[in-house]
């Protein structure tokens, strides 16, 4: 929390139009009709992944995609044209690690104007290039990895096209290089339903092995 609130801070102090924006949104929180432009944004940079879970609809699409990749320059003029931002999540249904080096550039891109940045990964490309170090070196204040399992065959059954032991060494190469770095930004999440809620206590055994130090 005092990490988020110091970056914000910084935001706004680098900003006279973002800190007068983020003022209006602090007197307006429950009008119908506001006068400010949006402080936190999702922004989707890839529609496409390569796992087919049965509960995303990106399985459902033509070709497991429904829009191209956003380039890097499309992504710098939205931020900034959208001079109000302190906050923003990238990532929308795909996984945002496909669209290669471009995705670190947009991080860093908006971290060098101190909005916080947080993202979602399914771990499976963080081996590739130096991804893993890549996306810490970036800047980003918040990943999340998704594990929906704590064995191969329920974890690959919820995310076809997976491969369990690749995801979890991947994982620990991550937290290896955080902690060596200083870095504190890794979070495992895990969406409970039929197929894994009795793993519940093992996912957060499973958690501690991998490295991750939020959950």
């Amino acid at each position: 929390r005092a990490a988020y609130e110091r970056e914000r801070e910084l935001r706004l102090a680098s900003d006279d139009v973002c800190r007068a924006n983020y003022q209006k949104y602090l007197a307006s929180p429950h009008a119908a009709a506001v006068d400010y432009l949006p402080i936190r944004m999702d922004i989707e940079n890839v529609s496409r992944c390569n796992f087919r879970c049965g509960t995303c609809q990106v399985s459902e699409w033509p070709k497991g995609r429904r829009a191209r990749d956003m380039t890097l320059d499309e992504f710098k003029r939205l931020i900034d044209e959208q001079v109000g931002l302190v906050e923003i999540k990238l990532q929308g249904m795909g996984e945002p690690l496909m669209a290669g080096d471009a995705v670190f550039d947009m991080i860093a891109y908006a971290r060098a104007r101190h909005i916080w940045v947080r993202s979602t990964t399914n771990a499976s490309l963080l081996h590739l290039n130096d991804n893993y170090k890549k996306i810490i070196e970036s800047g980003i204040n918040e990943l999340q990895v998704s594990i929906d399992a704590a064995d191969k065959a329920t974890f690959e059954s919820i995310r076809p096209g997976s491969v369990f032991e690749r995801v979890l060494d991947n994982c620990k190469m991550l937290n290896a290089y955080s902690a060596e770095r200083g870095v504190l930004c890794a979070k495992m999440w895990t969406v409970l339903q039929r197929r894994n809620i009795h793993q519940t206590f093992e996912l957060v055994d499973l958690a501690a092995e991998l490295g991750f130090k939020s959950q």
